[in-house]
Order: structure tokens, then C-alpha cells, then sequence
């Protein structure tokens, strides 16, 4: 993934991510630390990255590192979207919505 489409992608993810928590953070804030995502709220990022990505997220990955921060988040995408079956190496960073 291009360095701008990486930067556009965290920036989506930090409107996205804002808009599910009701709080504002930057990009290598751990919202799971600063109290804003719980088990549950956890769930429907998951739930929101797989809506948005087209990408399943095997139990293998529900490692919380892959999640506590945007840029994180960001990465795992990128991994997820590469080992895609159908070869597309980058997520549509300029479509969808958070919710």
C-alpha cells in the first residue's frame, strides 16, 4: 500500500473509530486503555472493519494488538486485505461509513 493511501486510510479509521467511541483521539492513543472500547464496543469494531473491508477476522486474529490503536488497526487491515484470496492488495480507503 502507497504511503498516501496508508495516510488516508488511518485518517478514515480515526473518523470512523471517533464516531463509534463518541470521543476523539489521534492516531497511537490505545482507546481500550483510555476506557472508551469494551468487549463490546471491541465487537462492533471488528464487526465494522469486516463490513468495510470485505474481510473476514478468524479468531486467530482477535489479538487486542491488532486493535488498540488506529494505526494498529490500520496495519491489520493492510495485512487482511493482502492475504485476500481474490489478490487485491489494498482496501477501498475512500468508501463507506461508520455505521
Amino acid at each position: 500500500m502507497s504511503e498516501a493511501a496508508q495516510t488516508a486510510l488511518v485518517q478514515r479509521l480515526l473518523r470512523d473509530f471517533s464516531v463509534l467511541t463518541g470521543a476523539e483521539f489521534g492516531p497511537d492513543d490505545d482507546y481500550f486503555a483510555m476506557g472508551l472500547v469494551n468487549s463490546l464496543r471491541a465487537l462492533e469494531l471488528v464487526a465494522y472493519l469486516e463490513r468495510t473491508f470485505e474481510f473476514e477476522v478468524e479468531i486467530e486474529d482477535l489479538d487486542l494488538d491488532n486493535f488498540r490503536t488506529v494505526h494498529r488497526a490500520a496495519a491489520f487491515v493492510t495485512r487482511k486485505a493482502g492475504a485476500r484470496a481474490d489478490g487485491v492488495g489494498e482496501p477501498a480507503v475512500g468508501t463507506g461509513t461508520a455505521g
